[in-house]
């Protein structure tokens, strides 16, 4: 699951650019090099896979996948993927309609008609593309007490009093009376949408989703070591654990009483499998090429304008290059899945909360690409244009982003991503070189006073809010 909180940036500069004393070396050392603060066998790391040209031509762990038994990652290390499990669901979706068992404009009334009548509006197409309007069932299961706050926390600490399946969240969401905005008006990353989707899958195929995943998605393409991870708890030997920390002290955090619901998560699998997903995206083989290129292409608002999102991916930019990617984070896993131009894919599997797998798979990516890379470049600004953006901006609910300005120096304080320089490439656009992957734009109010702030990553806007009195 993706959420602006969730978004960690430990990473300073790696995900910026490739230091030129890297650049001699042979490009796994220089990988190597990127991956060494994980290197000291006293840490999470992460996987990395690198698919070039129809191959693989790196696949490694670094650090360890157990920090208390001392266990080191490797390429057949199981890692929950959190949302790059969306992709699946989608797939899911792609395979079913393919056979003719539905429509993308099927509406949600026609597979669960206890929704309210707002269900007409939605369609299969509206959840693929993040566009349908339901809440996200987390909220509601902790508005309503049903759920405690107290999470994530360890796995070795008691289970909450109630622990909701799939099933559970789709009841709870048809109890909602009305959507968040109309249909199709506004994309806002959902992932009820896709919890529901995987809900369609089992309606239409009348089997769980689990079992279909597993016979329509692993096994034909040869995917042994992977499996949906749902209430009936199977065991996965091996699983990396997932921790939060810093300084050598680092704390497990693998348990929240969500983590038996599915769709928007909950695929585990290693990087040895996800070379095959990998290569059946470059060559389909679960359904037709046409429709595997409807998850590579954006969705459309009602008024025409294109979203960033299609079907499990988001496009994306970075250095002047169209990227096809998407992020993942749940508990204390982080997972990336990214595809350059030119036949370049790199997955990047860690199990570290403060760990930013996109700009670890983004800085993997420069090193095997050939080509000049563009990257903002800072100007000056003045102090009494740094005055009028300074302020603290209400990017999400209860999550406030303040930029502080001292002369011609500014700081942005973001929660969960951290304190940081920022550096302005114009007047409203800043960029901070801890992490390239992070743009900043400052919308215009009375008196060039900045009224609203957008935070991009890799041309995906992850929060946006106006200028805060508090």
């Amino acid at each position: 699951m993706n959420t602006f909180a969730h978004r960690a940036a430990s990473l300073l500069l790696i995900g910026a650019f490739v230091p030129l004393g890297l650049r001699a070396q042979s490009v796994t050392a220089r990988v190597d090099s990127i991956a060494q603060p994980w290197s000291n066998g006293r840490t999470p790391g992460f996987a990395v896979l690198v698919w070039q040209n129809g191959a693989v031509v790196l696949a490694k762990g670094y650090g360890l996948a157990s920090v208390e038994h001392r266990v080191p990652i490797t390429p057949d290390t199981p890692f929950l993927l959190g949302s790059v499990s969306k992709q699946f669901t989608a797939t899911a979706i792609m395979i079913l309609a393919d056979r003719g068992k539905l429509s993308y404009d099927d509406r949600l009334s026609k597979f669960f008609p206890d929704f309210p009548p707002y269900a007409d509006s939605i369609t299969v197409r509206h959840l693929l593309n993040h566009l349908g309007g339901l809440p996200e069932y987390e909220n509601l299961f902790v508005a309503k007490g049903l759920v405690d706050k107290n999470w994530p926390r360890s796995i070795t600490t008691p289970p909450s009093r109630f622990e909701p399946t799939a099933h559970d969240a789709r009841t709870l969401l048809e109890k909602v009376s009305a959507l968040e905005f109309a249909p199709g008006s506004r994309f806002r990353y959902s992932n009820s949408g896709y919890m529901v989707l995987a809900q369609i899958v089992e309606k239409v195929s009348g089997q769980p989703f689990r079992v279909f995943v597993s016979e329509n998605i692993f096994a034909p393409l040869g995917m042994s070591h992977s499996v949906l991870y749902d209430e009936t708890r199977p065991v996965i030997p091996g699983r990396a654990s997932s921790y939060s920390g810093a300084k050598g002290r680092f704390n497990e955090i693998d348990y929240t009483p969500f983590n038996s619901i599915y769709g928007e998560d909950n695929v585990v699998t290693n990087l040895t499998d996800l070379a095959k997903w990998i290569a059946a995206l470059d060559r389909p083989q679960l359904v037709r090429p046409e429709t595997q290129a409807l998850a590579f292409t954006p969705g459309h608002l009602n008024d025409g304008s294109e979203t960033r999102y299609g079907f499990g991916w988001f496009t994306a930019d970075w250095g002047g290059l169209r990227l096809i990617q998407h992020g993942g984070s749940w508990v204390g896993f982080r997972t990336a899945i990214v595809r350059f131009p030119d036949s370049l894919t790199v997955a990047v599997l860690a199990n570290q909360a403060e760990t930013d797998a996109e700009a670890i798979a983004v800085a993997v990516g420069a090193v095997y690409l050939s080509r000049p890379i563009d990257r903002p470049v800072a100007r000056p600004i003045t102090a009494a244009r740094l005055g009028r953006l300074a302020g603290r901006y209400l990017v999400a609910p209860r999550t406030v982003a303040t930029i502080t300005a001292a002369g011609t120096r500014a700081t942005a304080d973001l929660p969960r991503l951290g304190r940081f320089a920022l550096a302005f490439d114009s007047d409203s656009t800043a960029f901070t070189p801890a992490n390239i992957l992070l743009r900043f734009r400052f919308r215009g109010g009375a008196g060039g006073k900045a009224e609203r702030l957008e935070i991009d990553r890799m041309g995906v806007t992850i929060a946006a809010g106006s200028r805060s009195a508090k």
